[in-house]
C-alpha cells in the first residue's frame, strides 16, 4: 500500500465529508453474523488493556489497571488477589497517564520475558522488560526490570502506549504520542530526531537491551532516531495487528475534528508520514504550522467526526476460530460514546463498516461503558475492555433462533405469521418434520392416522404392506414415487387440510382378530418428482402400546 495523496483542499474536504456521512449512518453490509458478549472478569480498577500468553492452555488473562500501576491476573473469570506486577513505587497515574501497554515476548513460554510501557514518578514514559518469577507463574520478578527506553514527556497528555509484536518479523512495535498540548506546539510529530509522535520498531533479541532493525527507514540518516518506523501521529493510544498479514492498524486520537484509523501494511514502504499536525484526518490543520496538503502523507483508511465520538480505540483483526464468519474483520470503538464497529480492509479501502454496540452490550447492562481497549485471549478470541465498569467481555456469536428450513426467517416468526404450521405443538414447523403417526390397530376399533408437514390442500396418498420395511427404496410410477415398502398397496388418497395436515379415522375390521402380523405404513405428499415421503411406521395388528 503506497501513501495516498491528500490532493487539493476541495477534493480533500469532499472526501472527508463523504467519510463522515458514511459514519453517521453505520453500514450493515456483509456481516450476517449476529454477535453477543459475555462477562469474563469484573472488579477491576480502570482497566486499559488485556493480553494473554499466545498458545497457553487455559483461560489466564493479564489486565492492565491504568491508575494503580498493577497488572492483574484473571483465571477462569476469577481475579487473583495478588498482582502479577506492581509498578506503583515509581509511577504516575491519572488523566492520560498510567500503566498503558504490555506485550509478551513471542517466546514467553520459553524465556518468560514481557514488556510494559508506563509513566514513571516524574511523568516520563518508560519501556521496560521483566521476567516471570521462575517459582511462580502468576508473579513477575520485580528485580528483573530492565529499561529499554525513557522518553521525556513535555506535557501530561498524548503518551500513546500500545505494545505489539510483529507476527512475521518478531520485532516490538511501540506507539508514542506527540507529547501533548494543542496542535503539537513543539513540532514533535514531524521531527524524526525525537521518539514523540511516532511508531518505534525494536529488535529486542538482537542486542542488550535492544537492537535497531537494519531495515528501519531512518537507519543511517544523520541525526534521526533510527528506532522510528513511522511518524506524524498525535496520540496513537490503541492499535491492533493482523496476526496473519502483519498489517498494523493504528487508531490516532484526534484533536477537535477527526478520529482516524490508518493502516501500515507489512508490504508498504517503511517510514510513512501520517500527517499530524499538518493534517487531522483528511482535513488540513491551519494551526499545524506546516505545509498541507502534502502528497507524501499517508491518508487514514477511515475517519469520523466528533459528532460520532471523541477518542478512537483501534483493535485487532480477528483471526480466531469460534467465529469463522468474522475472519479478517477488524474492530474499533470510540471511548467516549462506547460504540463498537466491525469493518474490513479490502484493497486499501475500509468496507462493511458495521455498528455492533447493541449486540455486544452484555446481558443486564445498558452500555459497554467507555471502551478503552481490545485484546485477544490465548486462542485468539476477541476481548473488549470497559474502563468505566472495570470489566472485560468476550465477543461471542449471538444464540441463533431456530430456523429449520434455513431460509433466514426464524421458525417462531413463520409460525406466528401463519407462514408455517405446528399441528403437533412442538414449536417446529410441520414442513420440517413431515411426520406420520398412527394409533394402535385393535380389531373392532378405530385407528387414527395423522400426517403433518405437507402443503395446504396437497394430495396425499397412504400405502401399506404386510411384508414390513424394505432395505432399499423401490420406485414406482416412472420413478416419481420412491418409498420404503415392499409390495405396497394403496390404502387411500386424500388432500391435506388448510394447514397441511391429514387426519383420518379408519375402522379396523373385527374379523382381523388373531392375525398377529406386522404392517408397515407410509404416506406421501404428491408433487411429481418433488413428492415427499414420510417416515415409515410399523404397527402390529391387534397389539397395543
Amino acid at each position: 500500500m503506497h501513501a495516498a495523496t491528500r490532493g487539493s483542499s476541495l477534493a480533500r474536504t469532499a472526501t472527508a465529508a463523504a467519510l463522515v456521512l458514511a459514519n453517521l449512518t453505520p453500514l450493515r453490509a456483509g456481516e450476517d453474523l449476529a454477535l453477543a458478549s459475555e462477562i469474563v472478569v469484573t472488579g477491576l480498577e480502570k482497566p486499559v488493556g488485556v493480553v494473554a500468553v499466545p498458545g497457553e492452555p487455559g483461560d489466564r488473562l493479564f489486565i492492565l489497571e491504568q491508575d494503580s500501576g498493577q497488572v492483574r491476573i484473571a483465571k477462569q473469570g476469577t481475579l487473583l488477589p495478588e498482582a502479577f506486577l506492581d509498578l506503583s513505587a515509581d509511577f504516575t497515574g491519572g488523566g492520560e497517564r498510567g500503566l498503558l501497554g504490555m506485550a509478551f515476548h513471542p517466546d514467553y513460554r520459553t524465556n518468560g520475558r514481557f514488556f510494559v510501557y508506563y509513566n514513571d514518578a516524574v511523568g516520563d514514559t518508560r519501556l521496560e522488560r521483566y521476567v516471570v518469577d521462575p517459582t511462580d507463574p502468576d508473579r513477575a520478578d520485580p528485580a528483573s526490570a530492565t529499561e529499554l527506553l525513557s522518553i521525556p514527556q513535555p506535557f501530561i497528555q498524548h503518551n500513546g502506549g500500545m505494545l505489539l509484536f510483529g507476527p512475521h518479523d518478531g520485532y516490538l512495535y511501540v506507539t508514542v504520542g506527540d507529547g501533548g498540548a494543542g496542535n503539537d506546539p513543539l513540532g514533535n510529530a514531524q521531527d524524526i530526531t525525537t521518539f514523540l509522535g511516532s511508531v518505534l520498531r525494536l529488535d529486542v533479541d538482537g542486542a542488550e537491551p535492544y537492537a535497531i532493525p537494519s531495515d528501519n527507514p531512518f537507519v543511517g540518516v544523520p541525526g534521526a532516531a533510527e528506532e522510528i518506523f513511522a511518524f506524524g501521529l498525535r496520540n496513537p493510544w490503541r492499535a491492533g495487528m493482523d496476526p496473519l498479514t502483519g498489517d498494523l492498524y493504528i487508531g490516532d486520537v484526534g484533536q477537535a475534528l477527526r478520529e482516524e484509523i490508518s493502516v501500515l501494511s507489512a508490504g508498504a514502504p517503511f517510514g510513512q508520514n501520517l500527517g499530524w499536525p499538518c493534517a487531522e484526518g483528511l482535513l488540513c490543520n491551519a494551526q499545524g504550522n506546516c505545509p498541507c496538503p502534502d502528497p507524501s502523507f499517508l491518508d487514514p483508511v477511515h475517519e469520523y467526526s466528533h459528532n460520532v465520538g471523541c477518542a478512537v480505540i483501534a483493535g485487532p483483526v480477528y483471526r480466531g476460530s469460534a467465529l469463522p464468519e468474522l475472519q479478517g474483520a477488524a474492530f474499533f470503538a470510540d471511548y467516549c460514546s462506547g460504540d463498537v464497529w466491525t469493518w474490513r480492509l479490502v484493497g486499501g479501502v475500509a468496507t462493511e463498516i458495521t455498528e455492533r454496540t447493541a449486540e455486544l452490550v452484555p446481558p443486564g447492562a445498558t452500555s459497554l461503558g467507555l471502551v478503552s481497549a481490545f485484546g485477544t485471549d490465548s486462542e485468539g478470541e476477541l476481548l473488549i475492555v470497559s474502563h468505566l465498569f472495570g470489566e472485560v467481555y468476550r465477543v461471542t456469536a449471538a444464540p441463533r433462533e431456530p430456523d429449520c428450513d434455513e431460509d433466514g426467517v426464524p421458525d417462531a416468526v413463520e409460525l406466528s405469521s401463519g407462514e408455517a404450521f405446528d399441528l403437533n405443538g412442538n414449536s417446529i414447523p410441520d414442513a420440517c418434520e413431515l411426520d406420520l403417526s398412527i394409533t394402535d390397530l385393535i380389531p373392532g376399533g378405530v385407528a387414527t392416522f395423522q400426517f403433518i408437514g405437507t402443503e395446504p390442500f396437497q394430495p396425499t396418498v397412504f400405502f401399506w404392506s404386510d411384508r414390513g420395511i424394505g432395505i432399499t427404496a423401490p420406485c414406482y410410477f416412472g420413478g416419481a414415487v420412491c418409498i420404503d415398502l415392499i409390495d405396497p398397496f394403496v390404502l387411500w388418497l386424500q388432500s391435506a387440510n388448510d394447514m397441511g395436515g391429514v387426519f383420518l379415522d379408519a375402522p379396523v375390521p373385527a374379523s382381523l382378530a388373531g392375525f398377529n402380523v406386522t404392517l408397515a405404513f407410509q404416506a406421501m405428499a404428491l408433487n411429481g418428482n418433488a413428492s415427499k415421503v414420510s417416515n415409515p411406521v410399523l404397527k402390529v395388528l391387534g397389539v397395543g402400546g
